[in-house]
């Protein structure tokens, strides 16, 4: 689990992410990050391009579904 800390941003929040999850993410400045609520009142914290990903394995799946 990592950590992530908030910091007052103007007059809003911020969360600062620290370097090895902009990596992992493959994050870079201007970039957009989801955070998506799951069962069980849990989140998880995606990059734009694993949610395309996973949206894309889903779809590729119900294609290889109809085929059979």
């Amino acid at each position: 689990m990592t950590e992530l800390k908030i910091r007052n941003v103007g007059k809003g929040l911020g969360l600062e992410l620290p370097q090895d999850l902009v990596e992992r993410l493959h994050l870079g400045a201007g970039d957009s990050i989801c955070l998506e609520k799951m069962a069980h009142g849990n989140y998880r914290l995606v990059s734009k391009n694993d949610e395309l990903e996973e949206q894309m394995a889903l779809i590729e799946g119900y294609m290889h579904e109809e085929d059979a």
